[in-house]
């Protein structure tokens, strides 16, 4: 298990970067709204995968369900948050309003998911 440990622990590395570089871009305003949705999206289909396509298809409580690891579900409500951020930007209030809901079911599900592996 060591190497899949690794290499999870390699793309919250990858993805916890991308974060942080959307969210300098969002902040400063050097971006376009639609480059960083795109870029957010790209982290969270390099974040989960193979899954992501499923991910994007169910509902917020399907889909954390499906993700074990709180410090992926952490990100990619972070990630998603930032999507909404930037969609805002862009003029289209009812996808963030999407996006800002299913961030916060997602956030719900991570912070359960650290407290049951305490």
């Amino acid at each position: 298990m060591p190497v899949q440990r690794d290499y999870v622990l390699r793309l919250l590395e990858v993805a916890a970067a991308a974060l942080r570089r959307l969210r300098e871009l969002l902040g400063a305003g050097t971006a376009a709204p639609d480059v960083i949705v795109e870029e957010a999206r790209a982290a969270q289909a390099a974040l989960f995968g193979d899954t992501w396509p499923l991910l994007q298809r169910v509902d917020a409580a399907t889909a954390t369900a499906l993700i074990r690891d709180s410090r992926q579900l952490a990100l990619w409500a972070d990630l998603l948050a930032v999507e909404a951020d930037a969609t805002r930007l862009g003029g289209d209030a009812d996808r963030a309003a999407y996006l800002t809901d299913r961030a916060a079911a997602v956030a719900a599900a991570a912070a359960r998911a650290k407290g049951n592996s305490q």
